[in-house]
């Protein structure tokens, strides 16, 4: 006997119980109401097939992604083929598809060998391949050390140095990226792409593109959660995806996370995960910048940090930026004395030092500018310029553009975004 769960949208769920039930060999056991109770019984063992619906409630590549993981053996319900292959979904099952075509799906799906977890990142083929953008995660420690400053400024250059550059708000506990560049915050974008993603549609490059603001040619913004309280709308697995499709057309991806990642054991609820995006992006990253503040506080915070198991697993690809140099935090020579600091204490010698530039922030913030755009020799956009852009991969360096023109309209920059 084949126990059946029926995850389909409610239209089409009595239909899909009474064809199932018709069969001699086959018998609905559980017919949950959304994802987190899905989840719950493929992860219990509860049932041999699940029949499942792209419009179940709450269902989405990461869903799957878990499910499989689980072991479940799934059948897509529904006229959506090209979605379930990317989701993994092998055995299909049409609407109103005769009694003998459902027994025979299930009894094939039932019998099919599972193949293991997809792994986390794809094969590298020897021949050549598409051309594919590198993506790189600004990660750092707590207390605002100047994440969202250090991954604009450096995505700004990346723009007009090196070629198109995407940059991602992907912080999900205090979005900043949208107020700082003066952007409307009613439409976050990366909820918008997701979304897409969800729906199957994120191979549509114009509809990918009308969700970006366009800061200046080559340079385009993906702007993030207008309330912490919308973290939901941002699943790993989903975010994932994002991140490929955006790396797909533009040659450098920049995504700034917040400095969260609990709970990240295997132990962990499934159902709540807060921090899932950094430790999704950290996981995508080609690169990983973790930044710090340059104050007892903030190199004590570093320490800790770079001795934790999710520093040392990315430590062969992070650059360290320790930020906010100043002599009145820890005393005359403060770069002697930082890098004296980290090689003792966490073995680190290879940092990037970035002078305070209060001035330069306070005055980009005020206007909703990059710093960039407000002094192009600045302290902080010369130390980044030099010590941090030659060590991100696929960095270039081409000619310099010019920059905008000086009476951009926050309104006019705002227009792509979209719900």
């Amino acid at each position: 006997m084949i126990d059946v769960i029926v995850a389909v949208d409610v239209e089409y769920e009595a239909s899909v119980v009474a064809a199932v039930s018709s069969l001699p060999d086959a018998q609905v056991v559980r017919r949950p109401a959304e994802e987190v109770e899905l989840l719950a019984l493929v992860a219990g063992g509860t049932g041999h097939v699940v029949v499942l619906s792209r419009w179940f409630p709450g269902v989405d590549a990461d869903v799957v992604a878990r499910m499989h993981e689980a072991g479940a053996r799934i059948v897509g319900f529904g006229l959506d083929e090209a979605l379930f292959a990317r989701w993994g979904i092998t055995h299909v099952l049409e609407p109103g598809a005769a009694s003998q075509e459902t027994g025979a799906v299930l009894r094939d799906c039932a019998d099919a060998v599972q193949a293991p977890p997809r792994p986390t990142a794809p094969p590298r083929a020897d021949g050549p391949t598409t051309p594919v953008g590198a993506v790189t995660a600004v990660w750092g420690t707590g207390s605002s050390p100047g994440r969202s400053t250090i991954a604009l400024v450096t995505a700004h250059l990346l723009a007009r140095t090196a070629g198109r550059t995407t940059l991602v708000d992907a912080d999900t506990v205090s979005s900043s990226l949208t107020p700082a560049l003066g952007l409307l915050d009613d439409a976050p974008q990366l909820a918008a792409l997701c979304r897409l993603v969800v729906s199957g549609a994120a191979h549509d490059a114009p509809a990918i593109a009308e969700r970006l603001v366009v800061v200046e040619p080559g340079f385009e913004v993906v702007t993030g959660l207008s309330r912490a309280d919308r973290w939901p709308e941002i699943r790993g697995g989903v975010l994932t995806e994002v991140l490929d499709r955006l790396a797909a057309r533009a040659e450098h991806v920049l995504v700034d996370v917040s400095d969260r990642i609990d709970p990240d054991d295997p132990y962990a609820d499934p159902h709540y995960d807060r921090h899932q995006a950094t430790r999704a992006v950290l996981d995508r990253a080609d690169h990983v910048v973790l930044v710090a503040s340059a104050d007892p506080i903030g190199l004590q915070r570093l320490v800790r940090l770079l001795e934790s198991d999710r520093a040392v697993r990315h430590a062969d690809r992070m650059t360290v930026v320790v930020n906010r140099v100043r002599a009145s935090a820890v005393g005359p020579d403060p770069e002697v004395r930082i890098r004296s600091v980290l090689q003792r204490f966490a073995g680190v010698e290879d940092i990037v030092l970035v002078p305070d530039d209060r001035v330069t922030v306070d005055a980009a913030v005020l206007a909703g500018r990059s710093p960039l755009e407000v002094s192009r020799r600045s302290p902080l956009v010369t130390a980044l310029d030099a010590a941090l852009l030659p060590r991100l991969p696929g960095h270039t360096a081409r000619r310099t553009r010019t920059g905008r023109r000086a009476g951009r309209s926050r309104t006019r920059a705002a227009v792509p975004m979209r719900q």
